[in-house]
């Protein structure tokens, strides 16, 4: 009975190859686009999976509130917190310090800059790293000890020889290797082949980390991590923990006038979930996650659409079929299972086809991701049954209402001839096209609106001068090198003559400066601080970028008073501690990180970061802390300074490599996200078009054939190819438009819902919808006309003499 139905399977399919053709391709497409991105999901969500009793482990975040309402959002807290959930809280039974490190370590006569962290004794026991050599119970309680990769144990030492050697960090500071990581997994959120101990840290300040630990309450630099006890029920202990600081830090809360509130972040949720790295680290993004999803699904549904609606709409020739079938005994059942055989068979196909499709596409998908799938991924045994489960869910979505609507015929009805489409089955099909198209609408008018709010991000006014400005980032040189070395290289760059200045400093705009810091001024209450982004600078960095002095002055060169005790601050900065004009904040008092100064001048507020966040206070002072070097040039060619700055860069630093960017390139990397947001919708909506004019397709084509006596009998009546075109196209264009009247208010609705994200944003126009409306009716047209058109033009006779 089975082979009898693939047999029959097999034979409408090549005697229907068009209806065919344009379901499996629409399968394959949504098949494979489907699977690709359970893959990435998959992925995504696979991360810190491996981490022993991670139901019980969680890093400690933070709620920095300030006197004035602002509040901000860190992965870090301050050293007292783990010591003191150790000491004072019976439910925690471990508490694992992390913090950031950056060290140089010399390969030949170049340095290089490992991906690297600090971390304390209990680190292998809470994160559950393997280590091949070594003792993990001991590897990292000494200080001037560290644990690395194979990778790094074989590029340093060679392979096998690396434990107990010493490490040279930034050149002068030997490390003994206790141990060599086993494979590193690669989905966690800590991404490390170097981790140095902990208490190297207090070797090498001591004092600072006595202070730290006991009265660090605001020093926010730290990951803390816990793991709880058995049976202990981590909201109520959450809430417990809410309010530590305030418990235990109530001096240094009456210092300071700020708060921390305190949450636990479940490890597992960290990459996803927190939007917040640890060091060392990255994160993922579950909104990301959701826009593939979504867009997964709706591909899939159009294309199951699709094969709903014309297998539906062909219905009236298998009606014979189905009459005589019943006829002869065949039961309602046995008809059901033939039609979902049929539909099983053609989905068995377009899934094995997705499987080469997917493969061939896999090198554009994985540079769209950022991932590194293989074959090897495809093919593996969780993977393939992944896909068919795909295959499982999507036989009854595509076969189950076909097979009832067909098994349902009445033989009496049908052998008498007078069987024809119903009009709820008519309805039915209505409805699909139009949710085909509204789906597709929508991705079309989410496109669009994505577009206009990048590009206006990208074309606003920045409050700077982002052109002809070459960056060049130093985090890969050595702190004291950078430092020592400035001023040559400035004056080296500086011999240029279409260089017209270059500043040192800690960030440019597009890059943080050190945020959330505590900020006091002049006629504020005591204790009553804001919290500002602290950007170190030189004396050239108003100049070089380009930034607008609207009262004051700026730094004096060598000025011993501008080096130790003078800010300039933004406008919002300016607001912020109560100072109503310009004029009015010269001269107050100001006191941040620990520094006490007055204001000199005052900058009109610009963009420090995308316009996704409003402008915030910011205030600068020259303080010798560089990140990077602004070049900024005169004249159309850059090229000779870049080449200039690599000769330069050659003779000053020889022993690391250059890395530089254009400012206006370096900043657009802000709206990265967007980018690759707009790229989804863009690739979902021409495939989602693409599946639903191939369904248009193949129903103006049935369409065509049930009238082709009716368009003979018009034809020698008189009627123009025009009129029959119209005839034939009027009521697919009229579901398109009935589409578009359902999606624009949807669309409208979601997008606006996204562009609330932004701080700075546009306003929805009208011509979004005019746009998408117009480019999906002539697609559809585009679809129709070429089927209409053939049989418009044909001759009459022969449809005449058809049966």
């Amino acid at each position: 009975m089975f082979t009898r139905y693939i047999t029959i399977a097999l034979r409408l399919f090549r005697k229907k190859k068009t209806y065919t053709l344009i379901n499996l391709t629409g399968l394959v497409i949504g098949i494979t686009l489907f699977f690709l991105i359970a893959l990435w999901v998959k992925d995504e969500f696979s991360y810190d999976r491996f981490i022993p009793h991670a139901e019980r482990t969680f890093r400690i975040e933070s709620t920095t509130l300030s006197p004035d309402g602002t509040s901000m959002e860190l992965a870090e807290t301050g050293w007292p917190v783990g010591r003191t959930l150790q000491e004072k809280y019976e439910e925690v039974e471990k508490v694992c310090y992390i913090r950031s490190w950056n060290p140089m370590i010399k390969l030949k006569d170049v340095y290089v800059r490992e991906p690297s962290l600090f971390a304390d004794e209990n680190f292998f026991d809470v994160f559950g790293y393997d280590l091949k050599v070594g003792n993990p119970q001991t590897a990292l309680k000494e200080p001037y000890t560290v644990v690395i990769s194979q990778a790094i144990e074989e590029k340093y030492f060679g392979k096998g020889n690396g434990l107990g050697k010493l490490l040279m960090v930034n050149d002068t500071i030997p490390h003994r290797v206790t141990g060599v990581f086993k494979e590193l997994p690669s989905h966690s959120h800590l991404k490390i082949d170097l981790v140095g101990s902990f208490s190297t840290t207090c070797a090498m300040f001591p004092e600072d980390c006595k202070y730290e630990y006991a009265s660090g309450w605001f020093d926010i630099n730290v990951n803390t991590y816990v793991r709880l006890k058995p049976n202990v029920t981590s909201k109520q202990f959450e809430n417990k923990i809410k309010n530590l600081v305030g418990t235990y830090g109530k001096e240094a809360i009456k210092s300071t006038g700020f708060n921390t509130v305190l949450y636990l972040r479940p490890v597992q949720d960290i990459y996803l979930y927190s939007g917040k790295a640890s060091a060392a680290g990255t994160v993922g993004n579950i909104q990301t996650v959701y826009v593939f999803i979504t867009i997964g699904i709706f591909i899939l549904l159009i294309a199951c659409l699709n094969f709903i609606n014309l297998s539906t709409a062909r219905a009236i020739e298998r009606a014979k079929e189905v009459g005589i079938k019943k006829v002869l005994g065949t039961d309602k059942k046995q008809l059901i299972v033939q039609f979902l055989i049929e539909a099983g068979l053609l989905c068995t196909i377009a899934t094995l086809c997705s499987l080469i499709v997917a493969y061939l596409t896999l090198s554009p998908f994985n540079y769209f991701t950022n991932k590194n799938f293989t074959i090897s991924t495809l093919l593996a045994p969780d993977n393939l049954i992944l896909l068919v489960s795909i295959l499982i869910l999507l036989i009854p979505l595509t076969g189950f209402y076909p097979a009832w609507i067909l098994s349902n015929y009445q033989p009496v009805t049908i052998l008498k001839g007078s069987f024809t489409h119903s009009s709820k089955g008519n309805f039915l099909r209505k409805i699909l096209v139009v949710t085909q198209f509204a789906v597709s609408i929508c991705l079309i008018i989410g496109t669009l609106i994505i577009w206009q709010q990048l590009s206006f991000m990208k074309t606003q006014s920045l409050g700077f001068d982002k052109d002809k400005i070459v960056v060049v980032d130093m985090k890969e040189v050595q702190w004291t090198a950078r430092h020592q070395q400035a001023e040559t290289f400035k004056k080296e760059l500086s011999q240029l003559s279409s260089i017209t200045s270059v500043t040192g400093c800690r960030a440019i705009p597009g890059r943080s400066g050190w945020d959330g810091q505590f900020a006091y001024g002049e006629g504020l209450a005591q204790g009553q601080g804001i919290l500002v982004e602290h950007i170190p600078v030189d004396y050239d960095y108003l100049k070089t970028i380009g930034l607008k002095l609207i009262a004051g002055r700026d730094f004096i060169q060598d000025s011993k008073a501008d080096s130790v005790e003078s800010y300039l601050i933004n406008e919002t900065a300016m607001k912020a501690f109560g100072w109503n004009t310009p004029q009015n904040a010269l001269d107050k008092k100001l006191s941040a990180s620990g520094m006490n100064g007055k204001v000199i001048g005052v900058i009109k507020d610009y963009h420090q970061h995308g316009l996704q966040e409003a402008i915030r206070p910011v205030i600068m002072n020259v303080t010798p802390s560089i990140n990077v070097f602004a070049i900024r040039y005169s004249g159309n060619d850059p090229d000779l300074v870049v080449t200039h700055l690599k000769k330069t860069w050659q003779k000053i630093f020889p022993a690391y490599s250059l890395d530089y960017k254009f400012l206006d390139d370096d900043f657009q990397q802000q709206y990265q996200k967007e980018e690759k947001l707009i790229q989804s919708f863009s690739i979902a909506a021409i495939l989602a078009i693409l599946i639903a004019c191939l369904g248009l397709f193949g129903l103006a084509t049935y369409a065509v054939d049930t009238r082709t006596k009716e368009i003979g009998i018009r034809k020698v009546l008189g009627a123009s190819v025009t009129d029959l075109v119209s005839l034939l196209s009027k009521d697919f264009l009229l579901l398109v438009l009935i589409a578009l009247v359902v999606a624009t208010p949807l669309a409208f609705y979601v997008m606006n819902l996204w562009l609330q994200d932004f701080a700075y944003r546009v306003s929805i126009s009208w011509w979004v919808f005019i746009l998408a409306g117009i480019t999906s009716v002539l697609i559809a047209m585009l679809t129709i006309s070429y089927q209409s058109i053939k049989v418009a033009v044909s001759n009459p006779v022969k449809s005449l003499r058809s049966e």
